[in-house]
């Protein structure tokens, strides 16, 4: 298993925590990141902070990981049960810390069950497939 091959969910809650824990990076998640303010010169404000940042990352690794689990030539159960095992950790972080306890990490919790669920199902079906039924031909 190489790091390809590791879900990006794990790279999305190593960069979370480390956000969190360290002292050089600014703290809060709502800090703004981009403000379109100027751009879009509409009399309107939009701000999109970190969270908003790591919702939109989430998204963008959950695509990539559905064209892995989709074109995938040998399919590995280790891949997508180390999916499974990040997704539980993000349930676990978001139960028991105040970090995680936000609606940003629920929904990359959520990202991160949809994406090891993915790769169990698109086992299923792929092993469904090469499945004969019934004789075969001789």
């Amino acid at each position: 298993m190489g790091i390809l091959s590791i879900t990006t969910f794990f790279w999305v809650l190593l960069a979370y925590v480390g956000i969190v824990y360290a002292p050089s990076l600014p703290g809060p998640f709502q800090n703004p990141l981009f403000d379109f303010d100027y751009i879009l010169y509409v009399h309107k404000t939009l701000t999109i902070t970190v969270e908003d940042s790591f919702i939109f990352v989430g998204l963008f690794f959950l695509l990539i990981e559905i064209y892995k689990a989709a074109n995938t030539k040998s399919f590995n159960s280790l891949e997508s049960l180390f999916s499974i095992v990040i997704a539980i950790a993000y349930l676990i972080l978001f139960i028991t810390t105040d970090f995680a306890h936000n609606t940003t990490f629920l929904f990359l919790t959520a990202m991160a069950f949809i994406d090891g669920l993915g790769g169990f199902i698109t086992e299923i079906n792929a092993a469904r497939r090469d499945m004969v039924i019934g004789g075969g031909v001789h």
